[in-house]
C-alpha cells in the first residue's frame, strides 16, 4: 500500500500555456493540440504529481448555432387542403426532397442568438418558395419562456419537420431542441401542419396548442396523415444554449480520475469544467480559491508533453473562431511513503483458530503421554 502527503516543496510549479503556442495542432483546430516541453518533467523518487487547473482564460468567441451542430430547419409549403409531400423510410415518414415537391431546408447563419434574435431570423427567412413571402410568424413568449408559430399566407398550409435528424439526415444538426422540441420529448406528431391563423394572435394570453382542426391517428406516431392546426406552441423552454452548455478541457494527464455520464458513467479524460460565466464577447475565466479544487493523480513518472482539447459536453471540439486561449497547470509534488499492507482480518481469525486447535491436540497428546506414564508406574 502507498500513501500521499502533499508538500510544498520547491519542486511544486505552474506550466503556462498558450494555444497559440501549440507545438502541433490536431483536427486543423486551435483547440485540439499538444505542447512538447523542452525539458521533461521528471518526477522524484519516492514522489509522484498532484496535476490541477491554477488558472484558465477562454475568449467566448465560440457560437451557440454553428454549421454542422445546429442550424438546420426542414418544412415544405403545400396549398391549404394539400398534405406535405412525404417518403417513407423504414415505416418513418420524411420528407421529399425533389425539386417538384415544394420541400425547403433553412439554414441558420452560425453565430450567437438570443431566443427573440433567433425568432426574428426564421420569420424572415421561412417562405412560401424562394422569392416568395414570409409565411410563418414566430414570437418569443417570454412568460412561458417558449416559441410561438401562426402561418399568415390564406390559402397555404405549412409543415414543420420538428424530430431531431429524423428529416435532416444528419442527426444532431437541426435546430429542434433550440426552438422547443426535443426528439425524446415530443407531445405530439414529429410533423405540424399549419393552416392560416386568424389575427390578432394572443401571443401573451396564456395559450395553449388548440385541438387541431382535422383529427390525427393518433399521438406520438412517425406516418401520416397529420393533424392540422391553426397555432403552435413549443413543447418545451427554448434552449439556446443546447449545443453548449458548459466548455470541459481534456488532457492526455486524466484518464482514471473523472467518470463522465455521457459515456455511460466510464472514465474520462476531462481536467476539468468551465462554466458560461461571461457573455459573448467576453472571457470566461476559472480562478480556484480556497482549495476548491480537483486535483489529478498522475501515474506517470515523466512528463515530456501535454495535450489539451477544449469541447463541449458531447465531446465535441469548440471553435473559437480564430482567437486563442490560455491555460496554467499546477503540478504539486507529494511524498509516497510505502505501508505495510493492512491486516487480513480473515486470515488473522482462521490463523487464530488454527492455533488454538493445534494447541488443543497438544493438550490432547500430553494427557495420552501423562496417562501411559502412570499406567507403566502401577505395573
Amino acid at each position: 500500500m502507498t500513501s500521499y502527503a502533499e508538500t510544498e516543496t520547491p519542486a511544486s510549479r505552474v506550466l503556462y500555456i498558450n494555444s497559440d503556442n501549440a507545438t502541433t495542432r490536431y483536427n486543423n483546430s486551435d483547440t485540439d493540440f499538444e505542447f512538447v516541453l523542452e525539458e521533461p518533467i521528471v518526477v522524484p523518487t519516492h514522489h509522484a504529481i498532484l496535476a490541477s487547473v491554477y488558472s484558465a482564460e477562454i475568449p467566448y468567441s465560440f457560437y451557440n448555432f454553428e454549421i454542422g451542430r445546429n442550424t438546420l430547419l426542414d418544412y415544405q409549403v403545400t396549398l391549404s387542403g394539400t398534405p406535405a409531400n412525404y417518403l417513407s423510410v423504414g415505416g418513418v415518414d420524411t420528407f421529399n426532397f425533389t425539386p417538384a415537391a415544394g420541400c425547403f431546408r433553412f439554414i441558420v447563419p452560425e453565430g450567437n442568438y438570443t431566443p427573440i434574435t433567433l425568432a426574428n431570423t426564421l420569420k424572415a427567412a421561412i417562405l412560401t418558395a424562394p422569392g416568395g413571402v414570409p409565411i410563418l410568424d414566430i414570437k418569443y413568449n417570454p412568460v412561458k419562456q417558449k416559441f410561438e408559430f401562426v402561418n399568415i399566407v390564406p390559402g397555404t398550409r405549412l409543415t414543420l419537420g420538428l424530430q431531431n435528424g429524423l428529416f435532416s439526415g444528419l442527426d444532431g444538426d437541426d435546430i429542434n431542441e433550440e426552438i422547443g422540441f426535443d426528439l425524446n420529448n415530443i407531445q405530439g406528431d414529429p410533423f405540424f401542419d399549419l393552416a392560416l391563423g386568424a389575427p390578432p394572435f394572443p401571443w401573451l394570453n396564456g395559450y395553449t396548442r388548440p385541438p387541431a382542426v382535422l383529427p390525427g391517428p393518433g399521438v406520438d406516431i412517425n406516418v401520416g396523415p397529420y393533424p392540422v392546426q391553426t397555432y403552435l406552441l413549443a413543447d418545451d423552454v427554448a434552449d439556446m444554449n443546447s449545443a453548449i452548455r458548459s466548455l470541459f478541457i481534456r488532457t492526455n494527464l486524466s484518464s482514471a480520475s473523472v467518470l463522465d455520464s455521457f459515456i455511460g458513467g466510464g472514465f474520462s479524460n476531462i481536467f476539468c469544467r468551465v462554466p458560461l460565466n461571461a457573455d459573448p464577447g467576453g472571457t470566461l475565466r476559472i480562478e480556484p480559491r480556497n482549495g476548491d479544487i480537483h486535483k489529478l493523480l498522475l501515474k506517470t513518472k515523466t512528463i515530456t508533453s501535454v495535450s489539451i482539447t477544449l469541447t463541449n459536453q458531447r465531446n465535441r471540439i469548440i471553435d473559437l473562431n480564430g482567437l486563442n486561449f490560455d491555460i496554467s497547470i499546477k503540478l504539486d509534488f507529494v511524498a509516497v511513503r510505502d505501508l505495510p499492507p493492512p491486516p487480513n482480518l480473515r486470515r488473522e481469525i482462521d490463523k487464530e483458530i488454527a492455533d488454538r486447535d493445534l494447541a488443543r491436540i497438544r493438550d490432547q497428546q500430553d494427557d495420552k503421554l501423562k496417562e501411559k506414564k502412570k499406567s507403566k508406574k502401577k505395573k
